[in-house]
């Protein structure tokens, strides 16, 4: 059953694929609609023209994570509203749409009427150049695709001459700031119509910036604001309309209300234009249909669907692109790369209770409850420095949570959206643990003595990485750092699933549960996988006050109290043959291991 039906979200938004082209092929890595519309199939997601059109403020700011649709309905909204430099107007590209139809037909008055300068500085974030480069490269780039439009006898020559130099490249700083006030002033005269501005990756200053600045020694987010958002105020009525797309909503609210200038935000928590962002269940079902792969969309909903904008579930519409176009096939290592390294870059520096979430957020269900700040930001650094927000925003996290989208101190719970974002924080949990240990080999022969009931090789392996400094050796104080450290370094045990833990259920509860698994999550967890898996259960004492006697005898009773509480009486799960029990126990400093195979 689909998210939408399960939360009872299963209103109709009026379906519909646009297979122009006739071939039926994926718009695999296109961003570009025109392009998209002549040569794939396409889901219709047409009407977010008219939601923009018809907002409230003349600039709209829409923030979704990245894979969501945000550059393809950016360049739809160009396709619709730019007028041809040369040529006739293709009245044919949005033929049979539902924009075009929408209203009687009322949007077809404002096709093909606008001036468009379109800007795209998401680059920035996406390839790791530096920020100032993307933006100048950007605005002379249209510069450039303007200059034949600014050849008319009645417009300011040394405002056009102010053009030239930007598109040639030999403009001054103090020129490039102020290119888009001047381009928007001559456009409006030249065309005698107001002027659509649309960005693409506006928050790349935010995102990309990580304490760099530019020649002068400036800020780049202060660049940015003031070649875009200065210019965006300076303009006004020249302006139709602006639309920004980025991930932060934070940096433009600031911008804007600073400046005094009305718009309308669209956010993850809001219900604006959240329907044209991220494909419905019934959307990915006509996906499937269309290329007669309908008998996986119990398999597409399980890997894929799950987050939540505004009142609207629904998938990352590159996330299901890239799953029809390998064959319907579940995701391996490969697939995640992107997830997981951005997540690890998030996550490198946590400490081991902090990342402790991580293995609370895989257990069924699992969440952490937390505030969002959405709004606007004090510094440049506020957004940055709330890793949850950062998280929801990049996608990694979803909230079904999402009313009074405006109250920053409300706490929401945060949860995984679906088995794909789970199958990425595996590789980051497993990389961290590796790291912490000075050799990861030690690593490789606790898992494997763990399942091989190996003694000997699980306690001198555990003693070395408790022993490494990245471990906290000094720090492990508490019988909760001990299982911590514990859980996580069963995650990647080869043929097994993630550990679970049942510390959450009281003080007392110490024991940690690891489950051979028949379904091989990727190739490189199958390696050294062995032909009879027990189900691994792990149960541990702490106490700083031994001696090595007693230290022995925690692990014995960690070991006796398995049996005593029942912690590992159920049936053992296919294809797991027997039982493995291990006692551990800590005194801050050594560690003893027995164990016990049934």
């Amino acid at each position: 059953m689909s998210e939408q039906a399960i939360y009872g979200d299963t209103a109709h938004y009026g379906l519909e694929l646009i297979n122009r082209s006739g071939n039926g092929a994926l718009p695999v890595g296109e961003h570009d609609f025109a392009e998209a519309m002549d040569r794939c199939v396409l889901v219709d997601k047409t009407m977010f023209i008219a939601d923009v059109l018809d907002a409230d403020a003349s600039v709209v700011v829409c923030c979704r994570p990245e894979g969501f649709g945000k550059s393809m309905n950016l360049s739809m909204l160009k396709a619709f509203l730019e007028r041809p430099a040369v040529g006739q107007v293709d009245r044919g590209l949005f033929a049979g749409s539902k924009i075009w139809e929408a209203d009687g037909g009322r949007y077809r008055d404002e096709y093909a009427c606008y001036p468009v300068i379109s800007l795209d500085f998401s680059g920035a974030v996406r390839c790791g150049v530096n920020v100032v480069g993307v933006v100048r490269d950007a605005l002379s780039g249209e510069c450039a695709r303007f200059l034949a439009l600014l050849e008319a006898p009645d417009l300011p020559r040394d405002k056009v001459r102010h053009i030239e130099r930007v598109a040639r490249g030999v403009a001054s700083e103090a020129e490039v700031d102020l290119v888009l006030d001047i381009l928007i002033e001559l456009l409006e005269i030249a065309c005698d119509e107001q002027v659509v501005l649309l960005v693409d990756g506006y928050d790349a200053a935010w995102l990309g910036r990580a304490g760099t600045r530019d020649a002068s020694g400036g800020d780049l987010a202060e660049l940015l604001e003031r070649v875009l958002f200065d210019a965006i105020v300076t303009a006004h009525d020249s302006l139709r309309l602006a639309c920004l797309m980025g991930e932060y909503p934070g940096p433009a609210e600031t911008a804007l209300s600073l400046r005094g200038c009305s718009y309308c935000m669209s956010t993850p928590l809001s219900g604006c234009c959240d329907r044209w962002f991220g494909f419905s269940d019934d959307e990915v079902q006509a996906l499937l249909g269309h290329a007669g792969r309908g008998e996986f969309l119990d398999d597409a909903r399980e890997w894929l669907e799950g987050y939540r904008f505004g009142g609207f579930y629904c998938s990352s519409p590159t996330r299901v692109i890239g799953f029809l176009d390998r064959g319907c096939t579940p995701p391996v290592r490969a697939d995640l790369y992107g997830y997981a390294d951005s997540l690890s870059r998030a996550v490198g520096d946590w400490n081991l209770e902090r990342l402790s979430t991580l293995f609370d957020l895989l257990e069924p269900h699992g969440y952490i409850e937390v505030p969002l700040c959405l709004g606007a930001i004090v510094s440049n650094d506020a957004c940055v420095d709330d890793v949850w927000t950062a998280l929801y925003l990049s996608g990694f996290l979803t909230t079904d949570m999402v009313e009074e989208p405006g109250n920053s101190a409300r706490s929401r719970a945060l949860r995984l959206p679906n088995g794909e974002l789970r199958q990425a924080v595996r590789p980051v949990i497993i990389e961290w643990f590796e790291c912490a240990a000075e050799d990861v080999r030690d690593v490789d022969a606790f898992r494997d003595g763990l399942c091989r009931g190996d003694e000997d090789t699980v306690r001198r392996a555990l003693r070395r990485i408790l022993g490494d400094a990245e471990a906290g050796a000094v720090e492990m104080d508490s019988p909760l750092r001990y299982h911590l450290l514990l859980q996580g370094l069963c995650f990647g045990m080869p043929g097994y699933a993630n550990p679970s833990s049942n510390r959450k259920r009281g003080a007392d509860r110490w024991d940690i549960q690891v489950f051979p698994t028949g379904r091989m999550l990727d190739v490189a967890d199958t390696l050294g996988m062995l032909d009879e898996r027990p189900l691994v259960t792990m149960n541990m004492m702490y106490d700083p006050d031994v001696d090595a006697l007693g230290l022995e005898l925690l692990a014995v009773q960690a070991l006796l109290d398995i049996e005593r509480d029942g912690i590992d009486e159920i049936r053992v799960p296919r294809p797991g043959v027997g039982r493995m029990r291990w006692g551990f126990g800590f005194d801050g400093q050594h560690v003893s291991v027995v164990c016990q195979r049934l």
